[in-house]
């Protein structure tokens, strides 16, 4: 029995050890999800515990006996498509403890989380909830330190600039694994030895483009 042998360049073993899986979204919308029970129930409960797995989450406050606002829940759902989940929360007289617990006062009302349960947006304007969509929906698999963490001046010392994103972000975390695994990439990949750094790159290349990895 043969085996078949893969090598992998350096950047490519990075991205898979320490990236991971990238989000993907699948090609089919998905089927309405169906809203619990104890959201239709009028009564307060925690939004955050009722979030869609792995994607952001978008709760819709709307008068459940008016068709127009219904409409308007489905084609959210058609647009958002497989970016995001849609929780619906129907209300009768918009005095329900749950639409005073979140401050509804006019429907429909969306709350906008991010797959990490934050809060991107409330808002009762369509496109503003188009545009907080996009936005939770650019929120990385893999968590990654915020501008404004101190951790980022670290990782802006360690690589002469701050990563908007891509393999060095995802470890702005641990900014010491990171300066560590980048010297180790400059010594093993940029540097001139046996090969010089021309043919490093050539043969990276060549090696990345064999695997069908953009790094």
């Amino acid at each position: 029995m043969k085996t078949r042998t893969v090598h992998l360049s350096l950047s490519c073993l990075l991205a898979l050890t320490v990236a991971g899986p990238l989000l993907a979204a699948p090609a089919a919308a998905p089927a309405a999800e169906k809203t619990p029970a104890a959201l239709a129930s009028g009564k307060e409960v925690v939004l955050t515990q009722y979030l869609i797995p792995e994607k952001p989450t978008l709760f819709l406050f709307l008068k459940g006996s008016s068709t127009m606002e219904r409409s308007f829940a489905d084609t959210l759902r058609k647009e958002i498509g497989p970016r995001a989940g849609i929780q619906l929360i129907p209300l009768k007289t918009g005095e329900e403890p749950v639409a005073k617990q979140y401050e509804v006062k006019e429907t429909p009302t969306a709350v906008i989380y991010d797959r990490r349960g934050r809060v991107v947006a409330r808002t009762s304007d369509a496109e503003e909830i188009r545009t907080a969509v996009r936005k939770a929906a650019g929120v990385p698999r893999i968590d990654w330190a915020a501008d404004d963490d101190p951790r980022m001046d670290q990782v802006e010392k360690a690589l002469g600039k701050r990563p908007a994103g891509g393999i060095m972000r995802t470890m702005s975390l641990q900014p010491d694994w990171l300066v560590a695994i980048n010297g180790v990439a400059r010594k093993a990949h940029f540097a001139d030895g046996a090969l010089t750094r021309r043919q490093h790159e050539l043969i990276a290349s060549y090696v990345s483009a064999l695997n069908k990895c953009k790094f």
